[in-house]
């Protein structure tokens, strides 16, 4: 029988973007001290289910992605006091009603409450998540928080000036319309970044699209902006570390998912609840809360000190004490 640990971490779905990236940093740091194994395939499944424990020996399993839910019946069937961990990202039901597919976001709430029901504990990278899985789910005897970290001082904040970035693809999570309407005026420079194309109808001469790029926080170095988060479902995005990494401060809007996310309100513009595509949006309201950042010239680290102190936080110390 084995006696290392190990770590299954179970995704039967390409990854790619910043959910690649954290995902694979969490895989580096428990192959510091354990043994990993990744299942990503139906044939990996099937190996993973006949290996057995004596083969394996003490190990916990990491869930990304709620449909794998029927998989993890049969996974508690065969590894019946194994530590089973879903790790969650985002919230695939929201996703799913804002891409238009309710029937898909159906699914999504009932494999969630398959994975509750089986006992999994839900590790969530923000509490927003958290609070809205329990208004959805009920009450958790035992879920974990481990937010995004990178481990290291972040540089100096630039202050903000005439120029805008925006990280995202159209008609997604990301909420690319519901900006790029809202800075109609003209009155900034945008750069968005993850959409390979510009549709026709949203199309600025102010709005350049820069494409998908390899790394961001290079991107951002040499163009600095200020980035933009619109988005409606992201958990904790990566995007907002790699902006404080090349020194740009970032705003959020004041609903899910960054209520709790510790940010001042002066970096906070106010999103509107029907906040795509509706005509009679005040369609200047983003660019006045703009309009004040650019003008009182304020410091984001003095701000944002409770933010900076947990990007700041070691991202191994903080694996190790919700997996460990």
């Amino acid at each position: 029988m084995g006696t290392e640990k190990t770590y299954v971490l179970i995704h039967l779905w390409p990854t790619a973007g910043g959910f690649k990236k954290r995902m694979d940093m969490l895989m580096d740091v428990l192959s510091t001290r354990c043994r990993t194994i990744r299942v990503r395939t139906l044939r990996d499944s099937v190996t993973f289910l006949r290996l057995g424990r004596r083969t394996i020996g003490p190990m916990s399993v990491l869930v990304y992605g709620s449909l794998v839910s029927p998989f993890m019946v049969l996974v508690r069937l065969r590894y019946r006091d194994t530590p089973v961990y879903y790790m969650v990202r985002g919230d695939e039901v929201t996703y799913a009603k804002q891409a238009g597919r309710p029937v898909q976001a159906h699914v999504a709430l009932f494999c969630q409450r398959i994975l509750k029901g089986l006992g999994c504990r839900f590790v969530f990278v923000c509490e927003d998540l958290r609070m809205l899985f329990e208004e959805r789910l009920g009450a958790f005897k035992n879920s974990l928080f481990l937010p995004n970290t990178i481990g290291r001082p972040m540089p100096a904040v630039r202050k903000v000036d005439g120029r805008i970035a925006l990280v995202g693809d159209f008609g997604t999570v990301k909420n690319t319309e519901w900006a790029i309407q809202r800075l109609s005026h003209g009155q900034y420079e945008v750069d968005l970044y993850g959409a390979r194309e510009v549709p026709t109808e949203w199309r600025r001469p102010w709005l350049s699209c820069r494409g998908v790029v390899a790394n961001l926080t290079q991107e951002l170095t040499d163009r600095p902006a200020l980035l933009l988060l619109p988005y409606v479902d992201a958990g904790f995005p990566n995007v907002l570390i790699e902006a404080l990494l090349a020194g740009c401060p970032v705003v959020v809007h004041d609903k899910f998912p960054f209520r709790c996310l510790p940010v001042h309100p002066a970096w906070r513009f106010a999103l509107s609840d029907n906040h795509v595509g509706s005509p009679d949006a005040e369609p200047s309201e983003l660019e006045r809360f703009l309009g004040r950042l650019r003008n009182q010239q304020r410091d984001f680290r003095e701000d944002n000190a409770d933010l900076i102190h947990m990007v700041e936080s070691d991202w191994h110390e903080r694996v190790w004490e919700v997996l460990g």
